[in-house]
């Protein structure tokens, strides 16, 4: 699960509207071609989730959207070790915090178009760094 050059390898939930959202300036990034994985419909297997992880220097558990409904309802209150959460995060594919996008041998979250435009990468119609003044973007 390694982008080609010039490819985004972006994994994102069709479910989430934020991350419809990020697949617009996905595709709209300039000079690079857009590689979907929608893991609502083809969830990560845990080898994948395992290599996400590990290229984010991050654990498993780093990838848990704590406000998810299968967060809240199933894994806040007990304790899971790495391999019980990626099996949950196979059956409950909205408790992964995405999108997250591959480029090269970057692996990030994705909040905004501005992420990509701090990666040096030119997404049309966004050209500075900081954005507008009254937008905001979500961080974690």
């Amino acid at each position: 699960m390694k982008p080609q050059e010039n490819e985004i390898l972006l994994i994102y939930n069709g479910r989430k509207a934020q991350d419809a959202k990020v697949l617009g300036y996905a595709s709209a990034v300039q000079k690079y071609t857009v590689n979907e994985r929608d893991i609502d419909k083809n969830p990560l297997t845990e080898t994948q989730l395992t290599q996400v992880a590990n290229e984010m220097g991050l654990q498993i558990l780093d990838l848990i959207d704590k406000t998810s409904d299968a967060y809240l309802k199933e894994v806040k209150s007990q304790s899971f070790s790495n391999e019980e959460m990626m099996k949950i995060v196979k059956q409950h594919s909205d408790i992964l915090k995405t999108p997250i996008a591959m480029l090269n041998d970057t692996v990030f979250f994705v909040h905004s178009a501005y992420d990509f435009v701090n990666k040096g990468i030119e997404i049309e119609g966004v050209k500075s760094k900081s954005g507008n003044s009254s937008e905001t973007a979500k961080r974690d």
